[in-house]
């Protein structure tokens, strides 16, 4: 990460809760204008803390985007147990019950993950944000690759190249955000997105244990 949210103890209670309370303002402002409009004392006038405590927290407004990629991708990794518990070793349910759960959080924070989105590209060409970034969703993909190398052992689940398709999962429900936000209803994008995984990457096999996934 950088500098300032290096100096921080990421476990500390308080640094957790105080930076939980900045993403969720983040969000809110996030909701009412673009990133480039606002301003880090606004976020910070809505987190309910003074101007200048947030750099506590944060270097600079880009760290903003760190936090937003950070904070939802928590989210999203602290659900996992419960979702492989579900799954039943079946890793195909598995998959797409984390595909499922990673568009509820984009739809959670539809906003803020609309301008992450947009300006993650920007970011990834400054080399200390983009090894920040790497660091960030490193346990999200290492998660998928995970439960694809698991079915691929399995015999249940197909391809050719785990980077590959961890990036192409990936789009396509970040996609929904970055393309079709607004104008796509989030249920009949979930059913054309988990189809098209079940029907590319999921081998034939007796029953349709996966189909209880995609409810």
């Amino acid at each position: 990460m950088t500098e300032a949210l290096k100096l921080q103890n990421q476990d500390d209670p308080l640094v957790k809760a105080r930076k939980r309370q900045i993403f969720l303002a983040a969000c809110r402002v996030l909701a009412r204008k673009s990133f480039h409009q606002a301003t880090v004392k606004e976020m910070a006038l809505e987190a309910g803390l003074a101007a200048g405590s947030i750099y506590v927290y944060l270097q600079s407004k880009d760290d903003i985007l760190l936090l937003l990629a950070e904070s939802m991708i928590a989210e999203l990794l602290e659900a996992l147990p419960a979702l492989r518990a579900q799954s039943k070793g079946d890793p195909r349910r598995e998959l797409l019950a984390i595909m499922r759960a990673s568009l509820d959080v984009i739809d959670r924070y539809r906003e803020a993950f609309a301008v992450l989105n947009h300006e993650v590209r920007y970011l990834a060409r400054r080399p200390q944000y983009r090894a920040a970034l790497n660091q960030i969703t490193s346990g999200y993909k290492g998660a998928l690759a995970d439960v694809l190398e698991r079915g691929r052992a399995m015999g249940v689940i197909r391809f050719e190249s785990i980077p590959t398709v961890v990036e192409a999962i990936h789009m396509l429900y970040s996609g929904w955000a970055g393309c079709l936000l607004g104008t796509t209803d989030k249920e009949t994008y979930w059913r054309e997105i988990a189809a098209l995984v079940e029907g590319r990457l999921f081998a034939p096999a007796a029953g349709r244990t996966a189909d209880n996934g995609r409810r």
